[in-house]
């Protein structure tokens, strides 16, 4: 398998956390992308699933984006919240 060298740019903290497990398998960082290029060769896709939220989910998250979602003291309080719906 002939290998050639390549530039990428990815977020500083993911590849922290990333080497890290990778290591723990006795991997490179290196070997942990080729691991995964290879899978997205194999499965001619991602070699997971990759969802879009929804209305209800992207309305969730731009309300506490917006600090306008509901907050609760306690579990208690948030569970019977939900069982009101």
């Amino acid at each position: 398998m002939a290998r050639i060298s390549t530039s990428l740019r990815v977020d500083e903290d993911a590849k922290k956390v990333a080497t890290k497990i990778f290591k723990e398998y006795g991997l490179s960082f290196s070997d942990g992308v080729n691991i995964f290029l290879h899978q997205v060769s194999l499965t001619k896709g991602f070699p997971f699933e990759i969802k879009l939220p929804n209305k209800k989910t992207m309305k969730a998250i731009d309300e506490l984006n917006k600090r306008e979602g509901k907050s609760f003291d306690n579990v208690d309080d948030l569970f019977t919240d939900l069982e009101d719906k």
